[in-house]
């Protein structure tokens, strides 16, 4: 089979095999009879439902070819097995290319199964379409007019499961020409929609994006979805660009959600500066961090705990001390020049740094890095060693108390970013598993929970869980 093969399926009922106007009953028994005398019945042979829907298949694809595989119940149980159709499907199987010149027509038997068994008969279509799928075909069209309901249902299930977009059902209305119906397209778009809702369900909005536009979801959800995604990968500028947009194509619900919780969301992210900002990043960077883990993207959430503490510790120094740690080129120069002449400013501090080792080696204080910063927060929080210049203290007992607490929470996050090294993230090719994390870190979300609260930064209203139970929401009820 190649790319121009149109294949064709499709159940074999008691009555699709007609002779002389009425169908041979029973079934099997007259069946076989009839495929015995075939070279004398076959003129006389007719096709109620399967011919025109042939006739109208074929007259759309006229450069195709065309491989029908028509199927007939083989029942294991004798109190049934006289009204099996599968000598009709072979008769069909004979008689159709002669009607129909240059159509490939097989046949097989449904056998194992109770075909009015809407699950068996599912499973046994599962199987059988899994072979067939494999090949490369154009499109594939299911006839559901003859055969069981159940055996119906389970080929146009199955279908949509196996060929996707490239199923096509057509059915033929009783006193009627035959037509092609929706009924797969809408199976698609529900299990697409299935599909995007578990994505956002877990917060994966990149992969829910893809499955909304194919549903060609309203513009206001997937703009949402989109803006969701572009922030989750700290593209902020492009988040919100996607959020104007949502705004400017969303229905009302979606612009009222939009106004009431995500309007000015990403200003600090966008427009802010010094430790207003870092703020802003950490709480970022935290639910990114939590939903990595959820996700059980393990290497990467250590890779984001490594970015949290240094984030942290920058955000503590900026605090304390009123360095800026950016290192952006436009203002490297300066934020490095002002950084070494405030530390050298502090005798006291100067002589602490210089006496501070990292791996056995001097520390070097002036280089910007993570190093640096625990070495100036151990300072700031040692009761006998923290003071300004002037030689008062650095901070107040209760602040000393406070910003020491803290510093240990952030600290023990140092088990956590040694296994990071050990990672394809870092500098080797080390697994990692949730035990392994656990042994290092017993509770890691609440760990860096309880951080959080420690900073006073507020993580309550977890916005990526907003937009997704509002898509999730509209999705339904559209």
């Amino acid at each position: 089979m190649n790319a121009t093969t149109v294949l064709i399926l499709c159940n074999v009922g008691s009555r699709d095999v007609m002779i002389q106007g009425k169908p041979p009953t029973p079934a099997r028994e007259e069946g076989y009879r009839l495929l015995q005398a075939y070279d004398t019945v076959a003129p006389q042979l007719e096709f109620p439902i399967l011919a025109p829907c042939l006739r109208y298949i074929l007259a759309r694809h006229p450069s195709a070819s065309f491989r029908l595989i028509l199927l007939g119940t083989d029942q294991p149980d004798p109190a049934y097995r006289s009204t099996d159709t599968l000598h009709f499907a072979e008769l069909a199987a004979r008689r159709l290319p002669d009607l129909f010149p240059g159509l490939d027509a097989q046949w097989r038997p449904i056998q194992g199964i109770n075909p009015s068994l809407y699950d068996e008969a599912f499973e046994w279509f599962g199987d059988f379409l899994s072979d067939l799928a494999g090949t490369e075909t154009a499109l594939c069209y299911a006839i559901i007019s003859g055969g069981t309901p159940a055996c119906n249902m389970a080929l146009l299930l199955q279908g949509v499961r196996h060929f996707g977009d490239r199923l096509r059902a057509v059915y033929l209305p009783q006193k009627r020409e035959p037509l092609e119906l929706r009924a797969g397209q809408q199976i698609i778009n529900a299990f697409r929609e299935a599909a995007a809702v578990e994505h956002l369900e877990r917060l994966d909005f990149a992969n829910a994006l893809p499955q909304l536009e194919r549903l060609q979801a309203p513009p206001g959800l997937i703009g949402l979805t989109r803006y969701a995604a572009f922030r989750l990968a700290f593209d902020f500028r492009s988040a919100q660009e996607a959020l104007e947009a949502a705004l400017r194509d969303g229905d009302p619900p979606a612009r009222d959600f939009i106004t009431r919780h995500l309007r000015h969301d990403l200003d600090t992210l966008l427009e802010g500066t010094g430790p207003e900002r870092l703020a802003a990043l950490l709480r970022e960077l935290y639910w990114n961090t939590v939903i990595t883990w959820e996700h059980r993207r393990y290497a990467d959430f250590l890779g984001r705990v490594y970015r949290l503490q240094e984030a942290v510790l920058r955000y503590l120094v900026e605090t304390l001390f009123g360095l800026s740690t950016d290192l952006s080129p436009a203002v490297r120069e300066e934020n490095q020049r002002q950084w070494e002449e405030t530390i050298a400013a502090n005798p006291f501090l100067l002589k602490y740094l210089q006496a501070c080792e990292v791996d056995g080696q001097p520390l070097d204080w002036r280089t910007i890095a993570r190093p640096t910063y625990k070495a100036l927060l151990s300072y700031a929080t040692d009761e006998t060693q923290g003071r300004h210049a002037d030689g008062s203290p650095f901070l107040s007992p209760k602040d000393r108390g406070r910003y020491a607490a803290l510093l240990r929470e952030v600290n023990r996050l140092d088990p956590l970013v040694e296994l990071r090294h050990r990672t394809i993230i870092g500098h080797d090719f080390e697994g990692v598993s949730e035990e392994q994390i656990r042994q290092k870190y017993d509770e890691p979300l609440g760990g860096l929970r309880k951080i959080m609260g420690m900073l006073g930064i507020n993580i309550q209203e977890n916005p990526y869980r907003t937009v997704a139970e509002f898509v999730i929401r509209k999705l339904r009820e559209a």
